[in-house]
């Protein structure tokens, strides 16, 4: 089965997030405002967070 969401941490703050991999809109952090992602064509490139877990 594909992994098609990612819990992720935000890089300025730490809260943790649970997105799709596939966003297709700007994805910011719930507390600090910051930029998780942002929408390729394909699998959202991942700017202002890293990944924690892979989730199914």
């Amino acid at each position: 089965m594909a992994k098609n969401f990612f819990k992720v941490a935000c890089a300025d703050c730490g809260n943790e997030t649970t997105i799709y991999s596939r966003a297709t809109t700007i994805v910011s952090c719930n507390v600090c405002g910051a930029t998780l992602t942002k929408p390729s064509g394909g699998k959202a490139d991942l700017v202002g967070c890293t990944v924690v877990e892979a989730l199914e």
